[in-house]
């Protein structure tokens, strides 16, 4: 669900969003590496029971569901999820003159690259079927 990239231009105080194909080019490296952590043990699996808590720092884990989360209620069972968001204690600071907050609805802060909000994010494949 990523709706851009901003990258630091490495001579100059300026920024620049990566375009489709760096986009796309950058999301098959990032899906490789996920790949790579499944077929080389670099994973754990959670087989949850009732009444489980698991709790994920989703800026510090590569993360995804496995390809079993998605099977039809008839293979899998049927799973109930609530997802708590907890905000941290201190505001994420970021570097390099970055603004504390963008607003992924609003306009595209560049005239090139891309930037898209919605929830759904670039869609690196077209025959990636939206997860839910």
């Amino acid at each position: 669900m990523t709706g851009a990239v901003i990258e630091k231009l490495p001579d100059e105080d300026a920024f620049r969003l990566l375009n489709a194909d760096e986009m796309q080019r950058l999301c098959h490296e990032y899906n490789d590496i996920l790949n790579a952590g499944l077929e080389n043990g670099y994973t754990t699996a959670y087989e949850y029971q009732e009444n489980d808590c698991v709790f994920i720092d989703n800026l510090a884990v590569a993360h995804r569901a496995a390809p079993e989360a998605h099977l039809p209620v008839e293979e899998q069972g049927l799973r109930i999820m609530h997802r708590s968001t907890v905000r941290g204690v201190q505001d994420h600071a970021p570097r390099f003159g970055l603004p504390q907050h963008v607003d992924m609805q609003g306009p595209n802060p560049s005239s090139d690259g891309v930037w898209q909000g919605g929830g759904i994010g670039f869609r690196w494949e077209d025959d990636i079927p939206m997860r839910d």
